[in-house]
């Protein structure tokens, strides 16, 4: 603030004495242009005196006046006056004429026969555009005017009457007299700028005499700062010449190396370091400064009992104007406790990862000793289902299995998650299928879908590979991981997964796999997506008791898709459901391979929940069918015969479906494929053949419905 300020009230004061030098020369011309013009008057008045009224009496003021004695007279005294001032260009005689304005030459300075020389008679043009010539006309006083432009070139011009004052009958006589106004303005010129040259001289230079001084006194106040600044720094401060002798040493080096600064000036920088330096620090140290480059790097000091201690240096050229290098300057920290507090968090740090790589250790093994007897007791209460047991005993028994499964489950989060937060998951690329993936993965979550009545449906786009390499286990945990979080927090509705592809631009081999999957369950506040990937962590502490779980899929998942090459993120809001997309990063191997269109038949796609309709029929119409979605077999009533009828069985109304098929109606030829939900009892699925055509399980395997489908139209 304070160093503006000064610059202000200088930029102010040097503005202040230009004004000053401006107005002052802009005075002094003017006082000038008054004297010129005076002379110029004076000067043409005194020419005037030259010619009497007999001598412009004889003058016709006509061509019938060259050559006339009269007119040679004349003309010959005007040249003369001309020769006497060489700044005069013109001097002429004007003879007023009866008609108004009218002015006519009666002779001028000009040599006969030149370009410029106006004859006898000729009228004076610029008469009436001359204010000058207008009033020694009407008044028969001398007058001045300019600068004045005419068919000759610009002028200041004076005029002057000649005789006795104009009479009835005796008309004016006047003498005119003009110099080049480019002479006339640079006097005016030159004497205001000697004026402002003089005062800005007068003003400016004790001001700028004041400033140097007022700068020096700064200089040398801030060059006394630096000093006590450098002299009493902590840190040691050397300055020496091109051969590495000391010139300079302050305080902090004294202080650090016990030498006093007499013993240093003069000494080599070598006297500071120990003998076991090595020679290629030296020769580094001494080729950078030498080439005009700033060296950097840690040094021993060695103390003047022969101590030594560890610094942090920086050495630096400074060259002279032609760019010479005159000095080394350099800069040296005792970084002895710093290095002892490095060595603390080192000893600390290798501790902390020894004890990191234990608990690593411990957990792996621990894990890998827990999984071996829960498959033991997982397997053998399988077993125990399948022999003769009581209804108490066969409950018993499920329930041991289902716990150990969640325990299993519970192993293997935590033996992943200790993987990867010890960095030492590793993916496994392999040849497989996306869409079987996809697939069995629905499939493995079906009953748990099914026994919350959920609608559980897989869409794969047409174009997504046959087959890529990825690491196939990974991607089927993420996306069990997220099919099942889906349908554990999806009360009612549906829960589906969509699977899309695009190519990279960067590598036409290369593919990015597009994973939806989206539910109608409970849904998630906005505030709290940020938590949802955290290890350990819930949204609800009450889903905890309500859900179980660790908290560590998510984490997990999101770890597992960073490593292929992806991100994953989340849709969602609370009360209205949830969306979560992932891609990966996979390498093509075989492309995809079309299903063959099947023939434009009929088919009515029959389900009492909304999605699955819509889902089925865009199935559908994708390989050349024609669907009607509707809601129940009234709805079919009055419409066109269908030649296929396609029925999602909802496990609350699986038993009415026998009933309703005996009265399809004009319908009643039509094949009838049902789709039934895994789980259902076995004897109700026993009574559903009967009445369908096909029961087949949800969710299907495209290629498996496809086939169906194709049998059952003729295609």
């Amino acid at each position: 603030m304070r160093s503006s300020w000064s610059i202000f009230r200088t930029v102010a004061v040097w503005l202040l004495i230009l004004v000053l030098a401006g107005v002052a020369g802009r005075h002094r011309a003017d006082q000038r242009r008054v004297v010129l013009t005076q002379q110029l008057l004076d000067q043409a008045n005194r020419c005037a005196i030259a010619f009497g009224a007999e001598d412009t009496r004889a003058l016709t003021g006509t061509r019938a006046d060259l050559g006339t004695a009269p007119y040679l007279a004349v003309k010959d005294r005007l040249q003369r006056l001309r020769a006497v001032n060489p700044d005069v260009r013109f001097i002429y005689l004007l003879r007023s004429t009866g008609v108004t304005g009218r002015v006519v030459f009666l002779a001028d300075s000009e040599p006969a026969q030149s370009v410029d020389e106006s004859l006898p008679g000729d009228d004076y043009p610029e008469a009436l555009n001359s204010p000058g010539l207008q009033s020694i006309l009407l008044y028969h006083r001398s007058s001045t005017e300019g600068p004045l432009r005419d068919s000759f070139g610009e002028w200041m011009t004076a005029y002057a009457p000649v005789g006795d004052p104009p009479t009835p009958g005796r008309p004016s006589v006047v003498l005119g007299l003009d110099v080049d106004v480019l002479d006339w303005q640079w006097e005016l010129w030159k004497t205001g700028l000697t004026t402002f040259s003089y005062v800005l001289l007068m003003l400016g230079a004790p001001f700028g005499v004041w400033m140097f001084l007022h700068r020096e006194r700064q200089f040398n106040r801030e060059i006394r700062r630096l000093s006590a600044a450098i002299q009493q720094s902590h840190s040691m401060v050397l300055i020496t010449d091109v051969e590495r002798r000391i010139e300079y040493a302050n305080d902090g080096c004294t202080a650090a190396t016990g030498y006093a600064v007499d013993e240093l000036i003069g000494q080599p920088t070598r006297l500071l370091l120990p003998d076991d330096t090595s020679e290629h620090q030296r020769t580094e140290l001494r080729e950078t400064l030498l080439q005009g480059r700033r060296w950097q790097g840690e040094l021993r000091i060695r103390r003047r009992n022969g101590e030594t201690f560890p610094a942090r240096a920086v050495f630096s050229p400074v060259r002279n104007q032609n760019g010479t290098i005159i000095n080394l300057v350099g800069v040296i920290d005792d970084v002895s406790e710093q290095k002892k507090v490095e060595d603390a968090y080192r000893i600390a740090r290798d501790q902390a990862e020894s004890a990191d790589r234990a608990k690593g250790e411990f957990l792996a093994m621990m894990s890998h000793e827990l999984r071996t007897p829960l498959n033991g007791i997982i397997g053998f209460a399988a077993l125990l289902q399948d022999t003769q047991l009581t209804s108490e005993q066969r409950d018993f028994a499920g329930t041991i299995r289902t716990s150990g499964e969640s325990l299993l489950t519970l192993t293997n989060e935590l033996l992943d998650y200790s993987r990867i937060d010890a960095g030492r998951m590793q993916l496994d690329p392999q040849t497989c299928s996306p869409r079987l993936l996809i697939e069995e993965a629905a499939e493995l979550l079906s009953a748990r879908a099914a026994e919350k009545n959920l609608e559980l449906l897989v869409s794969v786009a047409p174009d997504v590979p046959a087959h890529v390499i990825t690491d196939p286990g990974r991607l089927r945990q993420v996306l069990v991981n997220l099919l099942g979080n889906a349908i554990k927090f999806t009360p009612a509705g549906e829960v589906d997964i969509a699977v899309t592809v695009r190519p990279l631009q960067i590598h036409p081999s290369r593919m990015r796999l597009h994973v939806t999957v989206r539910d109608t369950g409970v849904g998630i506040a906005a505030e709290d997506h940020a938590d949802l990937f955290k290890p350990f962590s819930q949204i609800d502490a009450s889903a905890t008791r309500k859900h179980g779980g660790t908290g560590l899929g998510l984490a997990i998942s999101r770890s597992l898709v960073r490593l292929m090459g992806g991100e994953i993120e989340v849709e969602s809001a609370a009360g209205a459901g949830s969306i979560f997309h992932f891609y990966i990063n996979v390498e093509l191997v075989e492309a995809s391979v079309p299903l063959a269109p099947l023939s434009a038949k009929r088919v009515a796609v029959i389900s009492g929940n909304a999605r699955a309709r819509e889902h089925y029929a865009a199935l559908l119409k994708s390989w050349g069918l024609v669907p009607t979605p509707v809601e129940n077999l009234a709805a079919l009533e009055g419409q066109p015969k269908h030649d296929l009828l396609l029925v999602d069985v909802l496990r609350r109304d699986a038993t009415r479906w026998s009933a309703l098929l005996s009265k399809r109606g004009e319908n009643a030829e039509a094949p009838v494929v049902g789709l039934v939900p895994v789980g259902l009892d076995p004897s109700l699925r026993d009574e559903l053949r009967e009445s369908f055509h096909t029961v087949l399980k949800k969710p299907m395997r495209d290629s498996l419905f496809h086939a169906v489908l194709k049998k059952l139209t003729g295609t």
